[in-house]
C-alpha cells in the first residue's frame, strides 16, 4: 500500500512541477528600427479610418490615391 501512496505522491510532484513550468513569462522591450516614427512606419496605409502616415502626420486618402489601396 504504501508503494501506492509513493507513486502517487510522485506523479502530483511531477504534474504541479510541469505545470508550473509552462507557466514562465518572460517580459522583453519591444525595439522599433530607425524607421518607425510614434509607432507607424512611412507610407503606412490604415485602413479602417481610409488613410496614410507620411512626414510623421496623416493624410486622408483623396480618390485615385497611389497611397492608398
Amino acid at each position: 500500500m504504501k508503494s501506492w501512496l509513493k507513486l502517487v505522491y510522485i506523479s502530483a510532484s511531477a504534474c504541479v512541477l510541469t505545470s508550473l513550468t509552462g507557466c514562465v513569462v518572460h517580459d522583453r522591450e519591444v525595439v522599433h528600427d530607425n524607421g518607425y516614427s510614434q509607432g507607424y512606419k512611412e507610407g503606412y496605409y490604415d485602413r479602417e479610418h481610409n488613410r496614410w502616415w507620411h512626414e510623421q502626420a496623416w493624410h486622408d486618402c483623396a480618390e485615385n490615391d497611389v497611397h492608398c489601396h
